[in-house]
């Protein structure tokens, strides 16, 4: 049965590791996805290659275990999330578009980045 995100209109960034297992689903990483694959409007989807669901070192507020530590990995979404952040709450603001395009042009990038 299709996740019903219909009511999800408003722009969001759905950040996600593609190496995520969640003891909530039995389907794997691409669960995580779903509020970007089926939600309509402005979404944007970070991919984060070999992460698992702490992101590289992101499980709580004053959590510090994690299993896949990658301080590059908890920078890139620092970085992404601000810029994110900054553009929806400032549409004149460009830095959502400037790491959209950094990202493109990653020779050796950390994840994947998708807008629709």
């Amino acid at each position: 049965m299709k996740p019903s995100f219909d009511t999800m209109t408003a722009p969001a960034l759905i950040v996600a590791g593609d190496n995520d297992q969640s003891h909530l689903s039995t389907r794997g990483p691409d669960w995580f996805t779903d509020p970007y694959t089926y939600s309509p409007g402005n979404k944007s989807l970070l991919t984060l290659f070999e992460a698992e669901h702490s992101l590289g070192g992101i499980p709580g507020y004053e959590v510090a275990e994690t299993t896949d530590e990658s301080p590059a990995r908890v920078a890139l979404i620092q970085h992404l999330i601000t810029a994110f952040l900054r553009s929806a709450l400032h549409p004149e603001d460009t830095s959502w578009q400037a790491v959209a395009t950094a990202r493109e042009e990653d020779p050796d990038p950390l994840g994947k980045l998708r807008s629709k």
